[in-house]
C-alpha cells in the first residue's frame, strides 16, 4: 500500500496482483490512476515475460518471471520468445516428453519434462517409434481413484490439475435435454393474469419473450409484497446491465447491486432473477444486449444457485442453445460455459460474500483469477482460480505446480498479518474468502477514517492507522507430518523449509547443541560447501539459522559464529539433498516434532494445571504445561481407545478394553483435533495407506 497522496493510496488486489486506488476519504475506489494526482511514469522490462500454454483451453498465456502475473494477451513490447539451445535440443529428444492421460477429457497430452511444453498433439520425434510411445503412455498414465475423507498417504500420482469442467459435456446434454421446456416451468409457476384492474390472462409468448420497457409486475407468483415489488426492481437492474433500457448508472453498478440483493434474499426472488433474465434472452432482437445477458447469467451462476424446482429447466434452456445453427457462436460459448456451471454452484450452494470487482470482471470474460500462494520461505506462486475453485481443487494446482507426488501432507492455509492460521476446508470457495479479506479491509479503513478529527493527521499517525489493519494470505504447507520418500524432492523441500521455520521460531523446545548443528546443515544446504576463504555467510545474519532466545542468552555473538562454522566446515560434500534430509532425520528424533498445537482447560483432572497445551502429531497426543514447556502426559496412539469432539471440547479415553480412562478437555479447537487425529490414527492402521513419520 502506498499513500500518492490526495487522500489516495495505491493497493494490490490479492486476486489478480493488479493495482487499483483508493481515496480514505471520498471512499472511492477505481482501477486507473486518479485524473487529479499527477501519473507517475514506469518502463515495463518485456524480457521479463515468457510465453506458456495452458493444458486446459490448449491457449498461449504470458507469464512474468519476476512479478508472477499472467496475462491472456501480450505484454506492451514483447517481441515473442527466444528458445535456448538446450531447449531446442530437449523438444526433439523423444526422451523428455512424456504422455499423460487428462482425466476430465480421457484424452492424452503429452508434456516436456525441460521445456515445460504441453500439447494434446503428439510431438513429431514420438512418432519414430509406436511401439516406445505406447509403452510410455502406459506407464505414465494412472487410474482413477476413489477419493476418501482422510488424506491418502504416500499419494504419488501425477495427478492432473482437477479442471472444472469434470463432467463431459455431452453428459450435461444428456442430463437436461429431454428434460420439460422453459415454458413448462412458467405455464406453472408465472402469474398469467397480469392486465389491467381485472387482471385478464396475458399471452404466455409475451410474457417469454424479450421486452424492451420495465415489467409493473413479477413474473413469479409472490405472495409477499414486498418480495413482489423487489422483483420489479431486479428487472430494471437487470435490463440496465443489459442495455436495454437508458440508465444513468454503469454497467457494473447494476450488476452489483443485483447481487448485494440476491445473497441476503430467500430462493424465490433468485428463481425470478433467473427467469427474468431468460426472458430476455429470448428473443433479443440485439447481439450485443444478448452478449451482456449470457455475461451476467454467468455471474449469477458464480453466486447464487437457481431453485430445485427452477434448476433442470434452465439446464434444458442452456441446451436449447448448443445445437441450433443460427445461433451466434458467442451465444453457443456462454450457453455451454453455463452449462457446467450450473453442475458447481448446485454443490457448491451460494456463497457467502459479494464478489470483488475483479472477480466479476473474470467471470464475465470467462477467464481466471490469478491468486498468489505464499510458502513459509516468503517465495510465493501464482495460481489460476475462478468463482467455483475451491480449497481442494486449489491445493491440488499448487502441488502439481511444484511437482510434489505425495500431495497428502500439505493444505491451503488462511495467514494474517496478526500471525493467525486457520486450514481452509476442502469445499470452501477461494475467491469467496478472498473477497471476504477485501470487505474486512474496507470495513477497516473506513473505520480509520472515521476516527480522524481532523484532515490535517500527522504521516506517524498515518502509519499507525494503516498498520492497525490486518491482511491475509494464502500460505501451503504441511498440515500432517507424514513421512515422504526420500526421492519426492519437492515435498521434502516443503518439509525441510516447514522443520527450519519451526525450529527457528523456537516452535521445538531444543537444546543449544541441537540448535547450532541444525543452523549448520541449514546452511549447507543454502549454500553447499564451506569456503576456504573467510567465510561471510553469517555476517549479520544470525537470526536467520538460530532462534532469538539462543542468540541473546549466549550474548557473544562471535563465539557463536565460530562453533557454527566449525560445525559447517565438517559437512564438506553433503548435496542440498543431503542436508535436507539430514536435517529432517534430526528434528524427527524428537518427541515434540511435527506437534500441532492447541490450548486447553483440562476438566475433572486434578493433575494438569488449569490451562495446557495439547501437542498433536504422528506419535500421539502429549499435554504440555504452557509455562514449563514440561510434558505432563502422553497418549501414544497405540493406548488411545477412542477419541471425541463436540463445538467447545475434545475427549480422549486411554487404556485397554478392560480398564479404560477418560480425559476431557474444553477447547474451542475439538473439531481440528478431532480430524488431525483421525488421520493419524488411520495411517497407523494402515487406512490410508502408508506410515507416519518415526
Amino acid at each position: 500500500m502506498t499513500d500518492i497522496g490526495g487522500g489516495w493510496y495505491e493497493h494490490v488486489d490479492p486476486s489478480s496482483g493488479r493495482n487499483y486506488y483508493a481515496n480514505i476519504t471520498t471512499q472511492e475506489t477505481r482501477w486507473d490512476w486518479p485524473s487529479e494526482i499527477p501519473q507517475r511514469v514506469a518502463v515495463p522490462d518485456a524480457s521479463d515475460w515468457d510465453e506458456r500454454l495452458d493444458p486446459n483451453s490448449g491457449r498461449i498465456y504470458y507469464f512474468n518471471k519476476n512479478t508472477q502475473e499472467t496475462s491472456w494477451t501480450p505484454p506492451p513490447g514483447y517481441k515473442g520468445r527466444e528458445a535456448t539451445s538446450a531447449e531446442t535440443d530437449a523438444a526433439t529428444d523423444p526422451s523428455k516428453w512424456l504422455s499423460r492421460l487428462d482425466e476430465a477429457t480421457n484424452r492424452t497430452y503429452y508434456y516436456n519434462t525441460i521445456t515445460k511444453e504441453t500439447t494434446w498433439i503428439k510431438p513429431p520425434c514420438l512418432e519414430v517409434s509406436e511401439e516406445t510411445t505406447q509403452e510410455e503412455s502406459a506407464a505414465e498414465t494412472v487410474p482413477t481413484k476413489e477419493k476418501n475423507s482422510v488424506p491418502e498417504q504416500n499419494s504419488e500420482e501425477n495427478t492432473v490439475v482437477p479442471k472444472e469442467e469434470d463432467t463431459p459435456i455431452d453428459n450435461l446434454v444428456a442430463k437436461y435435454q429431454d428434460k420439460l421446456m422453459f415454458r413448462e416451468f412458467a405455464e406453472a409457476h408465472f402469474q398469467l393474469h397480469r392486465k389491467g384492474m381485472f387482471k385478464s390472462k396475458t399471452d404466455l409468448d409475451k410474457i417469454l419473450r424479450w421486452k424492451s420497457d420495465l415489467i409493473k409486475t413479477a413474473l413469479l407468483n409472490f405472495k409477499d409484497t414486498e418480495l413482489a415489488a423487489e422483483a420489479v426492481q431486479t428487472f430494471r437492474n437487470i435490463t440496465g446491465y443489459m442495455g436495454d433500457r437508458g440508465s444513468g448508472k454503469a454497467s457494473i453498478e447494476h450488476c452489483t447491486k443485483l447481487l448485494s440483493n440476491m445473497l441476503q434474499s430467500p430462493e424465490e426472488l433468485r428463481n425470478e432473477a433467473y427467469c427474468q433474465l431468460i426472458k430476455q434472452l429470448t428473443e433479443n432482437p440485439s447481439l450485443e444486449s444478448c452478449t451482456k445477458g449470457w455475461q451476467l447469467m454467468c455471474v449469477f451462476l458464480a453466486t447464487f444457485p437457481p431453485g430445485e424446482n427452477l434448476e433442470p429447466y434452465l439446464g434444458g434452456f442452456f441446451v436449447k442453445h448448443l445445437n441450433n445453427e443460427d445461433i451466434p457462436t458467442i451465444v453457443v460459448e456462454y450457453a455451454t460455459f453455463c452449462l457446467r456451471k450450473l453442475q458447481n454452484i448446485n454443490q457448491l450452494g451460494a456463497r457467502r460474500e459479494m464478489p470483488t470487482a475483479v472477480e466479476i470482471e473474470s467471470t464475465i470474460r470467462r477467464e481466471f483469477a490469478s491468486i498468489r500462494v505464499f510458502f513459509l520461505d516468503g517465495k510465493y506462486v501464482t495460481i489460476p482460480a475462478d468463482a467455483w475453485t475451491t480449497a481442494g481443487q486449489f491445493a491440488l494446482k499448487v502441488s502439481n505446480m511444484l511437482g510434489i507426488r505425495t500431495k497428502s501432507p500439505f493444505a491451503i492455509f488462511e495467514v494474517s498479518s496478526e500471525d493467525e492460521e486457520r486450514v481452509l476446508d476442502d469445499d470452501e470457495r477461494v475467491l469467496d474468502l478472498v473477497a471476504y479479506w477485501n470487505r474486512l479491509e474496507l470495513e477497516a479503513r473506513s473505520k480509520n477514517a472515521a476516527k480522524s478529527s481532523t484532515l490535517t493527521k500527522t504521516i506517524s499517525k498515518k502509519k499507525d492507522d494503516h498498520d492497525n489493519i490486518e491482511e491475509f494470505h494464502f500460505q501451503y504447507k504441511v498440515r500432517y507430518f507424514f513421512e515422504v520418500p526420500d526421492n519426492d524432492e519437492p515435498a521434502v523441500e516443503l518439509m525441510y523449509v516447514q522443520a527450519k521455520h519451526d525450529v527457528v521460531d523456537a516452535r521445538y523446545p531444543c537444546s543449544d547443541q541441537d540448535a547450532v548443528t541444525l543452523a549448520a546443515l541449514q546452511i549447507q544446504e543454502e549454500f553447499g560447501d564451506c569456503p576456504e576463504s573467510d567465510c561471510q555467510y553469517l555476517a549479520g545474519n544470525l537470526g536467520k539459522y538460530l532462534s532469538e532466545k539462543i542468540i541473546s542468552d549466549r550474548n557473544d555473538d562471535s563465539a557463536l559464529e565460530a562453533q557454527l562454522l566449525k560445525l559447517y566446515a565438517k559437512l564438506q560434500g553433503y548435496s542440498q539433498q543431503e542436508a535436507r534430509l539430514s536435517y529432517l532425520d534430526y528434528v524427527k528424533s524428537w518427541k515434540i516434532y511435527g506437534s500441532a498445537y492447541f490450548f486447553a482447560e483440562p476438566k475433572q483432572n486434578r493433575d494438569f494445571p488449569n490451562q495446557v497445551v495439547l501437542a498433536i502429531n504422528a506419535k500421539g497426543i502429549l499435554v504440555v504445561d504452557p509455562d514449563t514447556k514440561s510434558y505432563l502426559q502422553e497418549y501414544p496412539y497405540s493406548q488411545v481407545v477412542t477419541w471425541g469432539h463436540s463445538p467447545n471440547s475434545f475427549v480422549v479415553v486411554t487404556g485397554n478394553a478392560v480398564k479404560q480412562t477418560k480425559v476431557y478437555f474444553k477447547t474451542e479447537f475439538g473439531k481440528e483435533m478431532n480430524t488431525m487425529v483421525r488421520a493419524y490414527v488411520e495411517v497407523l492402521a494402515g487406512g490410508a495407506g502408508g506410515s507416519t513419520a518415526t
